[in-house]
């Protein structure tokens, strides 16, 4: 692996936002007002984001940008707490997420289609760990995500629809596993045994990201796995690839989630 080329191609290729994210994952950098100003023009004013889908905010756009924050380190203001309200607000009796009900009128992809018990699953894993990372993870209000997350899994521990909902949902299980303590042990293995060496570079990144946060040791068999694996897969350029569904324009994007995933479990300095 070669980080030196990474940081070129992203430093090259990269815009004004994804330079500042990774000058502030690998240097701490604060962004600056002209950063926050670009990001501040994908908020509307219900305090949601719009970025895959244009022109409404929605929750899967909200949480997609939130974690852009993270990377920039701003956990506070103005910005960022109308948008942790606007996915607060939208929490459902049952501790569960749903896509708003409009999105059905913009051809959305069918992973965040509203109404599917597929959307609802992973979505609420996904809402429930940037919630935390945003120290919301015990707000309250409505019921516990665990609740929801657990009553849609089966004995194995995998929960409904697509995979990645079961490890996006470890540092959810991680922070409070509810009335079924091992929930968390049976999601890992489930993870462990469903790796795939043919996942994008992103995927791998995402994955990491998420086993961090669940507080999995750099040691893991997983961790190690996952490390390998996004090692190999850097392309000779220093660009890490992004799934599919996202297309080449967001290879940026993907390489900073390798340098982000990879650097949290110190696999390099600078």
């Amino acid at each position: 692996m070669d980080v030196s080329k990474s940081l070129k191609y992203v430093k090259t290729h990269g815009s004004l936002v994804e330079k500042a994210r990774l000058s502030a994952i690998l240097m701490n950098e604060k962004p600056s007002s002209e950063v926050l100003e670009k990001l501040a023009l994908l908020q509307k004013p219900d305090g949601g984001f719009s970025f895959w889908v244009k022109d409404i905010s929605n929750i899967t756009d909200t949480c997609y940008i939130l974690e852009w924050f993270d990377d920039l380190k701003v956990y506070k203001g103005e910005f960022v707490d109308l948008a942790c309200q606007y996915l607060l607000e939208r929490q459902q009796i049952d501790g569960g997420w749903d896509e708003i009900s409009e999105l059905v009128n913009y051809n959305p992809p069918e992973w965040i289609l509203p109404g599917k018990i597929e959307t609802r699953v992973w979505l609420t894993a996904y809402c429930a760990h940037v919630l935390i990372r945003f120290g919301y993870a015990e707000a309250a209000g409505t019921k516990c995500p665990t609740d929801f997350l657990i009553a849609n899994s089966d004995h194995s521990g995998r929960l409904r629809g697509y995979l990645r909902a079961t490890w996006l949902a470890l540092p959810m299980l991680a922070f409070y596993p509810g009335p079924d303590p091992d929930s968390f042990n049976r999601a890992v293995r489930v993870v462990e045994d469903n790796f795939s060496q043919d996942w994008k570079g992103s995927y791998i990144a995402w994955l990491l990201r998420c086993l961090k946060d669940a507080g999995i040791i750099s040691g893991h068999p997983l961790v190690l796995r996952a490390i390998s694996e996004l090692k190999r897969k850097q392309n000779i350029d220093g660009s890490w690839d992004p799934e599919e569904k996202e297309g080449d324009k967001h290879r940026i994007n993907a390489t900073i989630l390798a340098l982000r995933a990879l650097k949290e479990y110190n696999v390099y300095r600078l």
